[in-house]
């Protein structure tokens, strides 16, 4: 049963990684968007919590690094999050 199974796992694997069929790929798109959108999700509660109390050192009063955190929670938003799941997901 453990070569069966393998198999199988090959397969699977194999189906959605190589597919050509539209609607797999439009799935592959819509859950990149879903994990993009969780991690997204994670940077804006570290913004959130940032701003939540007047001079907060919840960042250790590390002024880049909040930059950065609202930098890259824009950029995976965006691009990694709403174009691939609009464009790739729905529009597939």
């Amino acid at each position: 049963t453990g070569k069966s199974q393998l198999n199988s796992t090959y397969k699977f694997v194999t189906r959605w990684l190589f597919s050509t069929n539209h609607k797999d790929i439009g799935t592959l798109y819509l859950i990149f968007g879903a994990i993009s959108g969780v991690a997204g999700t994670a940077l804006s509660l570290y913004i959130r919590i940032t701003l939540a109390q007047p001079n907060s050192s919840f960042l250790e009063y590390n002024h880049h690094l909040y930059n950065v955190i609202v930098t890259g929670h824009a950029i995976l938003m965006i691009f990694f999050m709403v174009m691939p799941t609009l464009i790739g997901g729905f529009g597939n």
